[in-house]
């Protein structure tokens, strides 16, 4: 083989190494182009398939593949997320209209929602709009945590009460629970004594100023239409001159607990 072939054979065989070098370029940049356009896709599908963890795992949108069961702290396929929100079944409600639609008024809802009630603020006293089943569980919590000085101080006089309230609160015990205490009120004004099975023997307009004041706000004052609204709320409503009665030793008692918290 001569010079010049020789020479012709290794120009063609270099030109062919430098375009198989390039090839092999062009496929790696394609190779890294599509790596870096497919890697989100990757990662949005494992975003789905991934669900939030811990106790507020159902706070998120259904809709978001991210939300589990409230409370269980575990996995939770997004896809199959339900974001649970709002109270379940035995939830219970307390408060204002609790659980309540005013569209019953007048056919079999509550009370509170017909015509009739003053307006008048009644602050934390609106606890009595709670629907019966939660009255009447406060009630069986109020008669199984009353303590022996409890007793006591509800067989006081009206004048002792106020005594300890405004001069003594530290060291006086009492129901200050709000809805215990209209739970207890509610049935005494029904006729019930629920509270004479723990030795408290007081006669009933001084144990329903006691729990009137008591579960009242220290700032909002009590008076003849605030006993009205309550009773009326609670289905038991007072005369205009028995509830003026009430409401002057319930706002007695009011008095001496703004009082004993200096």
């Amino acid at each position: 083989m001569t010079y010049f072939a020789t020479s012709k054979k290794s120009k063609l065989m270099s030109a062919l190494s430098i375009l198989a070098l390039s090839a092999a370029l062009v496929g790696t940049t394609a190779y890294v182009m599509s790596v870096d356009i497919v890697t989100p896709a990757y990662a949005a599908e494992d975003g789905e398939d991934g669900g939030q963890k811990g106790p507020h795992a159902g706070s998120g949108d259904g809709d978001s593949g991210n939300s589990g069961k409230e409370g269980h702290g575990g996995q939770s396929t997004g896809a199959q997320g339900s974001g649970q929100g709002g109270p379940g079944e035995d939830s219970e409600g307390a408060g204002p209209r609790a659980n309540q639609d005013s569209s019953n008024a007048g056919a079999g809802g509550p009370v509170w929602a017909n015509e009739g009630i003053p307006e008048v603020e009644i602050g934390r006293l609106n606890v009595a709009r709670s629907p019966e089943h939660v009255l009447d569980r406060a009630l069986t919590e109020a008669l199984a945590e009353l303590s022996g000085d409890a007793v006591e101080f509800y067989n006081l006089s009206l004048s002792d009460m106020i005594a300890e309230l405004s001069l003594n609160w530290d060291d006086t015990v009492i129901i200050d629970s709000p809805l215990q205490s209209l739970a207890l009120f509610q049935a005494y004004l029904e006729g019930d004594s629920p509270l004479a099975s723990s030795g408290v023997t007081n006669n009933v307009d001084t144990i329903l100023a006691a729990l009137l004041g008591v579960a009242s706000d220290k700032t909002v004052t009590i008076s003849t239409d605030t006993v009205i609204a309550v009773t009326t709320i609670l289905g038991v409503p007072m005369s205009a001159a028995d509830a003026a009665d009430l409401a002057a030793n319930a706002e007695a008692i009011r008095i001496a607990v703004l009082a004993g918290h200096g």
